[in-house]
């Protein structure tokens, strides 16, 4: 049986909102291409659809801090205990919701000039539709995360330090 370090599938569990951005993306496609072949509308495959095409074309957004925050993250969890690692992780969504705050100023408030009250007032909304969906999105993933890194502790497919020499 194959076993990993805790700290080794921590930091795989950063690719996970990637994965799902590959998944989401052939989805719509799929979903894109057999709307056209139906008639009957399905409420249910309708709204998975959605948030399927939301979180899709949110890459826009979130592609840039988030691979910014993954790479921070694989950088600083060199030598690191996993548990530090699983703390922070599971800290993530906020540090990622700060990134995006910062893009979002960069990208409102560029080229540099005194804002006027409309461009403060457009900066907070813009601050309001990113930021929410990337915390619920984000928080979503790390559940996803926590219940992976727990079942593969639970059937002992992670080895500790102790047991790695």
């Amino acid at each position: 049986m194959m076993t990993t370090k805790p700290q080794n599938l921590l930091r795989l569990l950063l690719l996970i909102p990637y994965l799902a951005w590959a998944i989401g993306l052939l989805f719509v496609s799929l979903i894109s291409v057999s709307a056209g072949n139906s008639d009957t509308p399905n409420a249910f495959l309708e709204a998975l659809t959605g948030v399927a095409s939301i979180y899709t074309i949110g890459i826009l957004l979130w592609g840039i801090p988030y691979t910014i925050l993954t790479v921070g993250l694989l950088l600083w969890s060199i030598k690191k205990p996993a548990a530090t690692i699983y703390k922070v992780l599971a800290f993530s969504p906020f540090l990622l919701s700060v990134l995006m705050v910062i893009e979002i100023a960069l990208i409102s408030f560029w080229p540099p000039q005194a804002p006027s009250l409309k461009d403060f007032m457009d900066f907070l909304s813009y601050i309001l539709v990113a930021v929410i969906p990337t915390l619920i999105f984000g928080y979503g993933f790390v559940g996803v995360g926590g219940m992976i890194y727990k079942a593969m502790r639970h059937l002992n497919l992670i080895r500790t330090e102790a047991e790695a020499k």
